[in-house]
């Protein structure tokens, strides 16, 4: 005789055939997204314009981060920060809780090397596509940059982001690749009436931004009034 708790059990199962069907299952979906080959790391390319991912498995981040209510607490040790190409997420980090971090430029996979060391010692490699290059796990990626989007925050006001909670606008900015709420930036102009985004930290940074004066090229913020002020 079968009771109700045997069938809820039994609907809890998960057989090995299963699980291998499911990881197949969303590599065919991942390849439809983002069609090409996933079994080569690009870090042979070296400092390329690519999508971009973070392991917050693999890697744990500060108590500030932690201790944000929209970011999942951690109790392991921190660590750096690190980022991988589109195919070490899918080969070498299935299963984790890993995030998007879209496309950056000048960045090479740190997957492998000593950014993302191996969570067992029983392995003398974290990267599936690098196995045999043990010698990586002592290198850096030394021209790589790193910020708060590899811990899944974003903008100035330096929140969590959470794609199935989001409801503001994110706009790119054209030189940290940084994204930032449209809230946050300001009254925006109308879609299709400017090309790209310099967020004001980098107008800051950057001499030759703050001199261009052009009708091409506005600076600062957009009022409600439609005029461009200075930042």
């Amino acid at each position: 005789m079968t009771t109700t708790e045997d069938s809820e059990c039994k609907g809890d199962i998960v057989t090995a055939s299963g699980y291998l069907q499911e990881q197949a299952d969303l590599e065919r979906e991942a390849a439809e997204v983002l069609p090409g080959r996933f079994d080569e790391c690009t870090f042979d390319k070296g400092y390329i314009r690519q999508p971009l991912y973070a392991c917050l498995t693999c890697t744990h981040p500060p108590a500030e981060y932690c201790s944000s209510a929209s970011a999942k607490a951690s109790t392991k040790n921190e660590t750096l920060p690190a980022g991988m190409c589109y195919s070490c997420s899918i080969e070498c980090h299935s299963g984790h809780e890993v995030i998007e971090l879209f496309t950056k430029r000048s960045f090479r996979c740190d997957c492998g090397t000593r950014r993302l060391l191996p969570q067992s010692e029983s392995h003398s490699t974290c990267c599936s596509l690098k196995k045999t290059r043990t010698a990586l796990k002592k290198l850096e990626n030394a021209e790589n940059v790193y910020n708060h989007n590899f811990w899944g925050f974003y903008c100035r006001c330096d929140r969590y982001y959470d794609p199935d909670k989001e409801s503001r606008e994110m706009v790119l900015c054209y030189v940290c690749n940084d994204w930032f709420h449209d809230s946050c930036i300001g009254a925006m102009p109308k879609e299709g009436e400017y090309d790209d985004y310099v967020c004001r930290e980098c107008v800051a940074a950057h001499a030759v931004l703050r001199h261009i004066n052009t009708d091409k090229v506005k600076r600062g913020l957009v009022s409600q009034e439609g005029t461009v002020t200075d930042i």
